[in-house]
């Protein structure tokens, strides 16, 4: 297979694996905000101050910058020109590893739906964990708040029990 092919599955997996974080890197900004609100306003004199400074100095490295930056390049083009066959090397002897890799990312983020099935009637699993999670924010809770949440299916009451954090508890009917 070619370089292409692997390329596209290393970002396919790393778009998975990002979007796998999302939830937690949420919460952490959330979290973080007030925090780094009171820095910037604490910084705020000093970064005020040092401003005039920053930009004399940024002035007088920037042909210092471009010259370093021009003779880079030729080095650069050097070495990317020599790179190129160990780095295809490495993604061909990669390409098994990233398979079995897809295979399992594939086999693990597969679609499932579970029904429960009783006297003529049938109910999506994940329906009820909506409704049971709705319920306990129509109780006043944050649905943020939810870390946990069991749901025990009881057809015989045509209900659904469930137990949010371990805590809290309700009742929803099918």
């Amino acid at each position: 297979m070619g370089m292409n092919s692997t390329e596209e599955k290393i970002k396919e997996i790393a778009r998975e694996v990002s979007k796998a974080t999302e939830p937690v890197i949420k919460e952490a900004k959330k979290a973080a905000g007030p925090i780094i609100r009171d820095v910037k306003e604490a910084a705020k004199p000093y970064t005020q101050k040092a401003e005039p400074y920053l930009k004399d100095i940024k002035g007088k490295a920037e042909p210092y910058i471009k010259d370093i930056k021009g003779k880079a390049a030729p080095v650069y083009s050097d070495v990317k020109t020599k790179a190129e066959p160990y780095i295809k090397d490495i993604k061909e002897k990669a390409e098994p590893y990233l398979n079995k890799a897809k295979e399992k990312a594939a086999k693990t983020t597969c679609k499932e739906e579970v029904f429960v099935q009783y006297n003529h009637h049938e109910i999506k699993a994940a329906d009820i964990i909506d409704r049971a999670k709705k319920d306990y924010v129509s109780k006043g809770h944050k649905a943020t708040s939810i870390k946990e949440i069991q749901v025990y299916i009881k057809p015989s009451d045509n209900a659904a029990y469930y137990v949010v954090n371990h805590t809290d508890t309700g009742k929803v009917e099918f």
